[in-house]
């Protein structure tokens, strides 16, 4: 009986350290890329930003912008393969509803506002994501470590409660022992229907003192990390500007 009580206290203090030792992990992190404060401290801002999926055939290319507050989202297309050749597009999230206008008329088609919605929340959340990890709602797991091409990384499984965001994606971050910083992972695409994971790898660029990931690729993985696609798709991120001056009006419906 003893052992047992012993085991059951053992288990459970195992289970705590693991929930706190993810955490700290995931503050260690934030701290390494400039700190959550610093990143929320600039407001504001705005970028290039091209989408290269070879496979599906889309290109979208445009110039983001967002406000940290109420995470406003906007984006004027050069290129949006995904409305096939709808013409001038501009797409804007103003922290509760999205919508899309196509060549100054605000939109109706229930695909492009599902469209407008999916990419103005996920292209906010992949720019912000790395000082979002400790919001409340989001779950964390420390799956233990693996070494991956000579690095040592800690697994940390990442899911979301009950009213964060409008789909539950599941993450596994690699976090590098030496460096502390996310060098890879592996993600769903629930709202598309991909419950398999994908593998994102990256590199990072320092401005203004955060470092982004700016230049990305993913390619389809098992849940072991091992590739299984043939194409990778990639995205970039250029000429990053925070703290600018933004008329918020551009977030309401035009």
């Amino acid at each position: 009986m003893k052992k047992n009580v012993i085991t059951i206290f053992a288990l459970i203090f195992t289970v705590l350290n693991y929930g706190q030792d993810a955490k700290q992990l995931i503050t260690e992190m934030m701290n390494t890329l400039g700190g959550k404060q610093n990143f929320y401290a600039k407001g504001n801002v705005s970028y290039d930003y091209e989408y290269i999926n070879q496979t599906a055939k889309i290109h979208l290319k445009s110039k983001e912008t967002y406000v940290f507050d109420k995470e406003l989202s906007y984006a004027k297309y050069s290129e949006h393969s995904l409305l096939g050749d709808a013409g001038k597009v501009i797409e804007g999230f103003d922290g509760q509803n999205a919508w899309v206008s196509i060549n100054g008329i605000l939109s109706t088609d229930e695909k492009a506002n599902g469209i407008a919605r999916f990419l103005r929340k996920t292209n906010y959340y992949w720019f912000a994501m790395f000082f979002k990890l400790l919001d409340e709602g989001v779950h964390h797991e420390l799956m233990g470590s693996k070494k991956v091409n000579g690095q040592d990384y800690h697994l940390i499984k990442m899911t979301f409660g009950n009213n964060i965001g409008d789909v539950k994606d599941t993450y596994v971050l690699y976090i590098n022992k030496a460096t502390k910083l996310v060098d890879q992972f592996l993600f769903t695409v629930e709202g598309f229907g991909i419950k398999e994971p994908s593998l994102m790898t990256f590199e990072y660029e320092t401005i203004d003192g955060i470092k982004i990931a700016t230049k990305r690729k993913y390619i389809e993985a098992n849940w072991n990390g091992e590739i299984i696609g043939k194409q990778y798709t990639t995205t970039n991120w250029t000429n990053i500007k925070f703290k600018t001056d933004i008329d918020t009006s551009i977030f309401m419906k035009q």
